[in-house]
Formats: structure tokens, sequence, C-alpha cells
């Protein structure tokens, strides 16, 4: 009798549902857990009111995240099994069907799983919906939403799982490297940006890795599910890319050798590119480590000795399955001369990274500033300070063409020290170029830098006082600093326009040296806007005009911090290393202790120490400030050029 080729084979489909069955079944009570009962009991709850939703993935986020990346790896796992198991192999391939059918079996089975449950979960849902009044809580379209997003995840995270299982022959190194695959693109963005910024000086790994990376892995988009759109560009290539990888994943399983059962990898050509993947994944970490914690030349190319080292024998193990391995020494010296004139060609710079300054002609507008993580962040309310006028453009285009020429650039053994400039070029044709230095000798550029942050332009962009009226101010309030219980508003709307007025030109004379180091932290100020925005000031003794106003309305002692507020003050001498290894009660507890310390008590010297101490913890003159009426302890600092001459004087005897 001649065997019948089938479509739709019965014993393959009873084979399917026993072997993971369970997984679909499990799935959809995780789901029930997450959603329908969660939502059960809160309607159920006298105070439901007060619970709100963004939408249903803040429903047992936790619950839901560990389904949506784990149910889709363990049904690829389960479904494909019978490739890492001969008998299995055996059994299945003897079925009179063809490999495309049992492939398509096994997809179809798969997403059925995972589609099935998440339906019913919905259906639960929707009658929810229609028989309760919850509109507050989800809505028809928040539901098709939270099914049409979670089939995509977990579609691409199951079709990456496949193609997996199609090149390794182990049902372990199958699971593993889904989520290596899925996190690898991500992982390795972070890892080269993190090295290169080491070999090319200029090159801000900050600035690249401030942009939104999440989508680029499902992995990570899946941490934050409630903030996908069903209908964006992602779910699209989502979408796009499980179609690719199933289809490639069918090829594979076409050409694939049955007998290549519990073999790490089936196909030759991919152990090298595995090993030699691994090796610089291993390699690109341990540098970056060395960088990060000790910036030493030393260390960081110890690091990537050892690294690669470890990442070429890992390799190795895994693909000999022992752990007593004859190491291919030819392979890994060939690794490291490839390694080594891929870093000279970065080093020597052949497309003039480091030297490239945009023409004038070109600039549309220039960002300035310490640090890139505040460009394009949608959390944050700071604003970015953009540079339009022509004598900025051109003072920004002097000084990032001084540092080039100075070569004071970012190099080993310097990647954490010295002060950050941060330039980015916005282009006339829409491109960005971004430059990032370590200056070590800031001091000699401080000429330019007060040039452009002293402009009324620059002013205007980082402080919103500058840009509204006395007539946009409700209300001003007056914080005095430390543990001290003062406070002035001010609502009079004279006196709100006279104050303004008074912030405005304290503001606008302010020069770098103040901008940068402010001393005397008197009070805060909250000015709050008539369209309910406010901004934020702290008042310190560069604001000179609005401190003699404030005297002359007599506010001033109600409102600040003063001589009266404090009891004494004891001050030492230190390294200022310390301040990065201790915390604020054993510092007070060594200034306590310290037999030389200098005790302040009377008003005058601790008005002139009031004027003069910085909350940053970087002086030279750790200060403890201990208030008359509050057991609490504030902890400031004096930098060598400002502190008081008394206080020098007890030191210097």
């Amino acid at each position: 009798m001649s065997s019948r080729i089938t479509l739709f084979n019965k014993e393959l489909i009873i084979y399917i549902f026993r072997s993971t069955g369970w997984i679909g079944f499990l799935y959809f009570i995780g789901l029930i857990f997450a959603l329908p009962l969660e939502m059960l009991t809160i309607i159920l709850n006298e105070n439901n009111e007060y619970v709100k939703f963004e939408n249903l993935f803040s429903s047992q986020q936790m619950i839901q995240f560990v389904l949506v990346i784990v149910i889709p790896v363990l049904l690829a796992i389960f479904l494909f099994r019978f490739l890492q198991l001969k008998q299995a192999s055996d059994f299945i391939h003897s079925l009179p069907i063809t490999r495309r059918n049992i492939y398509f079996h096994m997809i179809g089975t798969g997403i059925g799983f995972i589609v099935l449950p998440i339906l019913l979960t919905g259906s639960i849902l929707m009658l929810f919906h229609s028989a309760i009044d919850i509109e507050r809580l989800y809505t028809m379209a928040d539901i098709w939403s939270w099914m049409g997003i979670t089939f995509i995840l977990e579609a691409i995270i199951f079709s990456v799982a496949v193609l997996i299982g199609m090149v390794t022959g182990l049902s372990a190194l199958q699971g593993l490297l889904t989520y290596v695959f899925l996190a690898l693109p991500v992982g390795l963005f972070i890892l080269t940006t993190a090295n290169v910024k080491l070999l090319l000086a200029g090159f801000s790994a900050d600035y690249y890795l401030s942009a939104n990376m999440k989508g680029i892995s499902p992995l990570l988009a899946a941490t934050e599910m409630e903030k996908i759109s069903f209908l964006s560009v992602n779910t699209v290539i989502y979408a796009v890319l499980t179609l690719l990888f199933l289809l490639i994943s069918l090829v594979l399983y076409e050409r694939r050798k049955l007998e290549h059962v519990s073999q790490a990898f089936v196909f030759p050509k991919i152990k090298p590119l595995f090993k030699f993947g691994l090796t610089v994944c291993m390699m690109l970490f341990t540098g970056f480590y060395f960088s990060e914690t000790t910036g030493k030349l030393g260390w960081i190319l110890f690091g990537y000795a050892v690294g690669s080292l470890l990442g070429y024998y890992l390799g190795e193990i895994v693909l000999q399955k022992t752990w007593r391995i004859s190491f291919n020494l030819r392979g890994y010296v060939t690794f490291t001369v490839v390694v080594i004139v891929l870093a000279l060609i970065l080093k020597i710079d052949p497309i003039r990274f480091k030297s490239k300054i945009p023409e004038e002609k070109m600039i549309s507008q220039i960002y300035i500033g310490n640090s890139p993580l505040f460009i394009d962040d949608e959390t944050t309310d700071i604003a970015p300070t953009f540079l339009k006028e022509k004598e900025n453009i051109e003072a920004i285009r002097l000084l990032h063409q001084q540092i080039i020429e100075k070569g004071k650039k970012v190099s080993f053994g310097e990647l954490n020290d010295g002060q950050s400039v941060f330039l980015m070029y916005e282009l006339k044709n829409g491109k960005r170029l971004a430059r990032e230095y370590h200056l070590h000798n800031y001091d000699s550029y401080l000429q330019l830098l007060a040039k452009i942050y002293e402009s009324s332009e620059y002013k205007k962009t980082v402080n919103e006082l500058l840009n509204v009226s006395a007539s946009d101010v409700s209300q001003i309030k007056i914080t005095a600093s430390g543990q001290v219980d003062k406070f002035v508003s001010i609502t009079d709307g004279h006196q709100l326009q006279e104050a303004v007025q008074a912030l405005s030109e304290d503001l606008n004379n302010q020069s770098l040296a103040q901008m940068t180091n402010p001393f005397g932290d008197y009070a805060s100020i909250d000015i709050l806007l008539n369209n309910n925005k406010s901004i934020n000031l702290n008042w310190d003794s560069s604001y000179s005009r609005f401190s003699k106003w404030m005297e002359q309305t007599g506010q001033a002692e109600e409102a600040r911090l003063m001589a009266d507020d404090i009891d004494y003050i004891l001050v030492v001498k230190t390294n200022p290393q310390i301040y990065d290894s201790i915390s604020e009660s054993e510092l007070v507890q060594q200034i306590e202790q310290q037999r030389n310390r200098l005790k302040i008590n009377t008003a005058s010297e601790i008005e002139t120490a009031i004027d003069h101490a910085q909350i940053n913890w970087d002086g030279e003159y750790a200060a403890a400030f201990y208030y008359k009426d509050s057991r609490s302890v504030d902890i400031k600092s004096f930098t060598s050029d400002h502190v008081p001459g008394f206080i020098l004087e007890h030191f210097n005897e």
C-alpha cells in the first residue's frame, strides 16, 4: 500500500498538544490572574473609584512582562525539541508529511497557543466592559490595543526563539541564545560606543546612549509595554521581522541535517561567528569595566586581553562541550591582529572625525553645556541651551578649534578627570554634529567660555525669568535655607514688579564664576506664574540687587538664613577627595573629633561664613553648621580662594 501525504496530520497534532499544550494553558491562567481577576477585585472593592490605569498593561505589570518574554521562548523550545532528541526526530520525520508541513504544523500551533489565550482574556474583559460601567478603568480601544501589542511582542520573540532553534542542537542553548540575540542590538551598541570614546577624541558616548533604544529590542520594549502604540513604526518593524525570521527558519530547517542532534551548532559556518562574536563582546565588556573603574591605560589593556581570552575560551567550551579544550592559538592570534589593526585605523581617524568643525554658513544653532543627557529628553523640563546669534556661534567655533589645537582631549588615563564641555551643532540641512571633551586645562578656556556664558542670549536661554514679565507672576515665595522655619510670600503687585526686576538684573549681571560656583546659600525662591508653572532660583551672595531690595523692604531677616539662626559652626581642613567616600553623619563625626577644628560662634564671623560657604562638598575646608532651633546639622565647604581670612589664619598658625 502506498503512503499518503496529507496537509493535516492527526498524529502530529496529538504529539504537539501533548508536548506543549500545557504551556498555552499556563499562559491563559497567567493572563487571567493578571487582568480579569485583578479587574474583578477592583470592581468589588468599595474604594475602587480611586484606582486608575494608564492602560491595561498597568495591571499586574510584572506578571504580564514575565509572560510576554517567557511563554514564546518556552513554546519554541518545546515545539522544536524533537530536533534535539534523536528518537523524537526519527518519529516526527517518519510521518507521511513533508518537512515544510511539519514546520507549518509547529508554527501554526505555536501561534495558536499565543493567540487563543489573548483572545479569551480579551473577550472576558469585553464582557466586563459591557456588563459593568468601568470606562474609567479601560475602554474597548484599550482592549484591542492590549491584544494587538501583546501578540506582536510575543510573535517577534517566538520567531527569534524558533530561528535560534534551527541552528542549535541544545534546548538550553536555544533559550539562552534567544535572550542574548534579543538584547544584542542594544548591548552591542552600548559596549561599542563606550569603547570607541577611548580611541576617538571628542566622541560622546553619552550623547548616543541618551537616545531611547528600548524600541530596538523587543525584550527591552516589553519593560515599558504601556508606552507602546499599536500603530507605530516599531510594531510594523516587529511584524515584518517576525515574518522574515520565520521564513529564514523554514529555509534552515529544510537544509538542516537530522543527525546533528545534541550539537551546539548544526551549521559549521555559524561556529566561528559565535566564537568570535562572544570574544568581541567579552573583550568590549572588560575593557569598558576597567576604563570606568580605573581609567588607567595598563588596566584597560589588561581588561581587553583577559576579556578576549575568556570569551575565546568560553566559545570553545560551548562548541566542544567540554572544559578540557585544545586551545587554537592561531585563531586567537589572528583575532588579536585584526582588532589591533581596526583600533589603529580608528585612532588614525581617516575620516577626520577629530578635527571636523562645521563652517559657520552651515550652522543653524549650537547647544553648549556640561552634559548631553538632557537633549531630546521628554521627561525633563530643562531647556537645551541652543544659541543662534552670530557672535556666540563664532565664539563656540573658536573654542572648539582651540580645544583641538591644544590637544587636551580625552585619552587613556584621563577619562573621568577634568571639566566636561559638550557641543552639538544643528546644521541647516537638518543633521547634527556632537562632540564632548574633558578638559584638564579648563582655566585656559575661561575667557572664551565667559564670552559665551555671560552673553545675553545664553542667559535668556537658561533663565526662564528673563523671558517673563512681572505681570506673568502671581506669587513669589522665599524659603530660608538650612534647618530654619522661615519664609516670606510676596503677592502685592508693586512688590512683585520690583522683585522680578531686581532678580532679572542680578541674573543679567552674573559672571561665569558666580553662575558655576555660587557662594552664600541664603534661601530658595519659588516664582509662581499665572499659568500655574513655576520658576525656581537659589538666592545666593551674587544676588546683590535682590538682597538690597529685600533689606530695604524689611523682609530679609524673615526670608533668608541669618547669623542669628546659627548656634555655631565647626570648620576643619580636609582633603576634598574624602567627600566621595564618606557619609554626612560620618563627616560630622570626623569634624567634631578633630582637635584642630575651628569653632565659630560670633555673629559677624558666622555672617561672613554664610556668605562664603558653598553647598557643594568639594572645598578644602569642611564646615558643620549647627542651628539654634534644630538638632540637625548641615555640611558645607569653603574653597581655598573663597575661604574667610580668619579661617585661613587659624589653620596657618
